[in-house]
């Protein structure tokens, strides 16, 4: 099983990679998390890549984005330090927009390549940790002179699609406490954009859920991993709130569908909608096109002065 996960794995990120030829690598940067490393009582130190148009301005906005479980480097030989293809893809277009855009890796600082191939509850990187992450990113991209403090966005893929909608949580007691030492609104995340992400863990959030900025949700109606039943019912309960929470499903479409030139595949990994029956993934070049274009509509909007 172990080794049937492995290739999987190796053919879920490689398959992305092969066909691709890589545009900017971007710097390699740390700065803390919130989070605190509970052995050793420190804070975590998260590394990640930032990256800046060639332009003239002074100063950019700015987008954080967050990998899925399968981490945010690719695995070909010579790959292993620089972005896997559909995370690449992104940062050229956020870059094309004029936007810089920082990739905190959540999980090689904390010695793991990958969670996929783990069932959930055994994950040791939670949700609540990674929210601390996307702070932590925050705070740091408003330490750079280079950054307009208060034109930031939030982006993400599957299981850092979910880090997404846990740090957009305005009723979370962590995101309630840091928004309330914020000195505008505006310092905090202007917007959020979540590729497939698992949605039930808002759905079900203790303290319920509320939108800090309006957030919008891409996911296949085929989605095997990542429900988008739970999505749209999220969206339903956030009827009436502030800020909006907007739901686009694609019919025919599964998990991973804007990862360039990904054929479909039959994975064999312990969490989806069917448990024990594995997740289907799939590249759909027109959801992607269509999802692309509704980011960048959306990025344009509120990022732009």
């Amino acid at each position: 099983m172990a080794t049937m996960m492995a290739r999987s794995m190796a053919c879920l990120i490689g398959c992305t990679v092969t066909f691709t030829t890589f545009a900017a690598t971007g710097e390699k940067v740390f700065f803390p998390s919130l989070d605190i490393d509970g052995p050793t009582g420190k804070g975590v130190t998260l590394s990640g890549l930032f990256f800046k148009p060639d332009a003239s301005s002074e100063v950019f906005p700015a987008v954080v984005a967050l990998h899925g479980c399968d981490g945010m480097y690719g695995r070909l030989p010579g790959r292993e330090e620089r972005l896997s293809a559909r995370h690449q893809a992104m940062a050229d277009l956020l870059l094309a927009e004029g936007y810089a855009v920082l990739f905190p890796d959540s999980f090689n600082p904390r010695g793991r390549r990958e969670l996929c191939t783990l069932p959930a509850r055994e994950q040791p990187i939670t949700q609540d940790q990674r929210r601390l992450d996307v702070l932590g990113a925050l705070d740091y991209l408003r330490s750079r002179p280079d950054i307009a403090h208060e034109r930031i966005a939030l982006l993400g893929w599957s299981h850092g699609a979910s880090a997404v909608l846990a740090a957009m949580n305005a009723r979370h007691p962590v995101v309630a406490a840091y928004r309330a030492r914020l000195r505008e609104p505006g310092e905090f995340y202007l917007t959020a954009i979540a590729f497939y992400p698992g949605c039930y863990g808002s759905l079900r959030a203790r303290e319920g859920y509320a939108p800090a900025a309006p957030i919008r949700i891409f996911i296949g109606e085929s989605d095997d991993w990542t429900s988008p039943r739970a999505c749209t019912m999220l969206a339903k309960a956030m009827e009436g709130m502030d800020e909006p929470l907007h739901v686009t499903t694609y019919p025919d479409t599964y998990h991973g569908f804007d990862a360039p030139r990904l054929p479909k595949q039959h994975l064999d990994l312990p969490n989806g909608v069917r448990p024990g029956q594995g997740v289907t993934i799939a590249a759909n070049p027109q959801a992607r096109d269509d999802a692309y274009a509704r980011t960048r509509a959306r990025l344009r909007a509120v990022l732009t002065p």
